[in-house]
């Protein structure tokens, strides 16, 4: 996989406040690990390599929760197949092999970066944008 950099681009928003707030803590999530690997993982502890993991699965749960529920207010008719993509990358995420994270730190990391650029890419960029696309105006007549 290339070079991918985390870094926030305001051509990645949805334009839906609480889901492009929550998925910049994803970017930030990926910047912590991006920063690791810079350095090889060198001098990295075991309560980092965990607090990103126990981050990740925090991010996940909270998230897919949330933008499901605005999804099911809003009647999006492909929620189905939003909810088996959060799935998906959700049992990825909990089970990262902590132990081999361990053992090998910068060969593990960069699974779970390839993973999360993986996401960004064929998932908040083209499922997330297209749906956001078609519930944002239905959320803001339920406003009213």
């Amino acid at each position: 996989m290339f070079d991918f950099k985390f870094n926030w681009d305001p051509q990645i928003e949805t334009g839906i406040a609480e889901i492009d707030d929550q998925h910049k803590v994803l970017f930030r999530i990926g910047r912590d690990i991006e920063q690791l690997l810079q350095y090889r993982c060198i001098g990295v502890t075991e309560k980092q390599l965990l607090d990103i993991i126990c981050e990740l699965r925090d991010y996940t749960a909270y998230h897919y929760y949330e933008e499901e529920a605005l999804m099911e207010q809003a009647r999006y008719p492909k929620l189905e197949e939003q909810k088996a993509e959060h799935r998906k990358f959700a049992e990825y995420v909990e089970h990262i092999d902590c132990p081999a994270m361990r053992d090998h730190p910068e060969r593990e990391l960069k699974k779970v970066k390839d993973a999360l650029q993986d996401m960004i890419f064929n998932h908040m960029m083209v499922a997330d944008k297209e749906m956001a696309q078609a519930i944002k105006p239905i959320l803001e007549l339920q406003k009213v």
